[in-house]
């Protein structure tokens, strides 16, 4: 039997058609099936253990809604095969783990101020990277667009800063730096490349700075990271990978991981935490 669970306070409109979609398909095809919302389910690990019959879970979220059930709920303790369908209005991880169908995928923990510690999927950044994600949560009008026009709201209000950064032991430093993108998945913002060669089941990260600009150059920038063509301009990008990353900034600022942000951050450390393997969902299962 299949446990759904999908999340009722999503303000995308889409959300609600994709688990009607999914339920009247569970329906047409017989499929056992219980639906519950994330709000009735307070503790996953105990209510699967009163439900013995339940063999698969097939969780409807956006990047947000996922980051929520890695970070609420020990994957490990799960034993059931999970299932992931996009819905919401951020899909990024799920566009990297659907080409893959499977995948023992990296859950990565980032230490923040060396206090709060907070588990990402699909990537996570300080700065201007944190700032575009904050306006893009509080704004009222999400769509396909949202994220490249808060990308322009976030220029107009962000002073660049000098990024110092520890991959492995080893120390750069960045003047004039905007983005500092930290990646497990291939794509942010809605489907940007900023990590082509990402590996959702490696234990390094991939770091994406841009620096060495000024506002007008960054909006350029900008439209080649669609297609993953930034990584051909070395001269303001640079693309690291590393297994224990330590980013610092000299003034407190946003930080994001799979969209969900905290303020007023100067320092993050990042490492990979644990390995679960997890499945894109498709009819194709069936």
């Amino acid at each position: 039997m299949f446990l759904i669970i999908h999340n009722p306070l999503s303000s995308n409109r889409k959300s609600k058609r994709k688990t009607k979609k999914i339920v009247k398909y569970f329906q047409k095809k017989g499929i056992e099936f219980i639906l519950r919302s994330t709000l009735k389910i307070t503790n996953l690990k105990s209510y699967l253990n009163k439900r013995k019959n339940i063999t698969d879970i097939l969780f409807l979220g956006g990047d947000g809604s996922i980051n929520y059930l890695i970070n609420n709920v020990n994957l490990e303790e799960i034993k059931q095969n999970i299932y992931l369908a996009k819905s919401g209005s951020g899909n990024d991880f799920l566009r990297s783990l659907k080409p893959l169908k499977s995948a023992e995928v990296t859950i990565g923990e980032a230490t923040l101020d060396d206090k709060e510690k907070v588990k990402f999927i699909n990537g996570c950044g300080l700065g201007f990277d944190g700032l575009v994600s904050h306006y893009v949560n509080n704004d009222s009008k999400k769509g396909k667009l949202s994220y490249l026009i808060n990308v322009f709201r976030a220029l107009l209000n962000y002073r660049n800063q000098t990024i110092n950064l520890i991959i492995d032991n080893k120390e750069y430093n960045f003047k004039k730096a905007y983005i500092a993108s930290i990646q497990n998945g291939r794509y942010f913002g809605g489907g940007m490349k900023a990590a082509p060669n990402a590996n959702l089941e490696d234990d390094s990260f991939y770091v994406v700075v841009a620096h060495n600009l000024n506002k007008l150059l960054l909006q350029l920038l900008l439209l080649t990271i669609y297609p993953g063509w930034h990584r051909y301009i070395k001269s303001k990008i640079t693309i690291l990978k590393g297994r224990n990353i330590q980013l610092n900034l000299n003034q407190p600022v946003y930080f994001q991981a799979d969209g969900e942000v905290k303020a007023n951050i100067t320092k993050i450390s990042v490492k990979a935490k644990q390995k679960k393997l997890l499945h894109a969902y498709s009819k194709n299962i069936f």
